[in-house]
């Protein structure tokens, strides 16, 4: 099996810049621990700074020899990394000129037990404008069709079809409406790619467990971080993460596959 982790590191890499490693080596506490043959994060910020230090950094201390940046417009970079054993056949990333907001990338990868190249695909949907994610979700469609072998990894920013309605805020609700606007994801299933945590019968979510700013606000309970695959992909296993470690090393909870 391989097993696949998705984080979103939130704005550790400031407190990390700022000489405070506390979350940084948490993070790196929970990454060991589960120790996933390819691990997929978002809220990389300054990675790309002083010859990617900081990505270079995540690299040696999480324990993977091989990864890839993507250098978001916004600042809020990704990175896919891997194990030794995983080749890279091919990757793209979403033009600046094209993304929204964080874009996403897509890479292809030689897994040894998996039956055909597995295409990664990585984003983080807009956190505040529910119409910019329709659009946002239309990309993805295109970047892994069902036809594909693969699997979408993300920070959906909203909630999927048949999850827990959250209460009502503007990142999430249409302007006039009650319930949230799921149409960004209802259009991944709809295109035929399969929503794991719902498939597995495991919609725990994976934020509102960790008070997020000077206000002492929790954020509202959803699940955010999605895993979603094309049916040629066999999931064996799925988990939201919940080590001593997570609850304050961030706002997001990581999510753990088998394939």
């Amino acid at each position: 099996m391989t097993s696949l982790m998705f984080w979103n590191l939130w704005t550790v890499s400031h407190e990390l810049r700022a000489g405070d490693e506390t979350r940084w080596r948490q993070q790196v506490a929970v990454v060991r621990r589960h120790a996933p043959d390819v691990l997929c994060v978002t809220e990389g910020w300054g990675w790309d700074l002083d010859d990617r230090a900081l990505f270079e950094r995540a690299k040696a201390d999480l324990g993977y020899p091989h990864g890839v940046l993507h250098e978001a417009k916004t600042g809020c970079h990704m990175a896919v990394l891997w194990r030794d054993g995983i080749t890279l056949l091919a990757e793209h990333h979403q033009p600046h000129a094209e993304s929204w907001w964080h874009g996403y990338y897509r890479v292809v990868l030689e897994v040894p037990d998996q039956p055909r190249p597995l295409a990664v695909v990585g984003t983080h949907l807009n956190p505040f404008d529910p119409t910019l994610r329709r659009i946002e979700s239309s990309w993805l469609r295109v970047a892994l069709p069902a036809s594909d072998h693969g699997v979408l990894v993300m920070d959906a920013n909203t909630v999927a079809p048949g999850d827990p309605e959250p209460e009502p805020g503007p990142s999430t609700h249409q302007l006039g409406s009650e319930t949230a606007d799921r149409t960004p994801l209802a259009a991944l299933a709809a295109a035929g790619l399969v929503d794991v945590g719902a498939a597995l019968g495991d919609r725990s979510p994976t934020t509102g467990h960790l008070v997020s700013d000077e206000r002492g606000v929790v954020d509202r309970a959803m699940r955010l971080d999605q895993a979603w695959v094309t049916p040629s992909v066999q999931v064996r296993g799925y988990a939201v993460v919940r080590d001593p470690e997570t609850e304050t090393a961030s706002d997001h909870r990581p999510i753990l596959l088998e394939l």
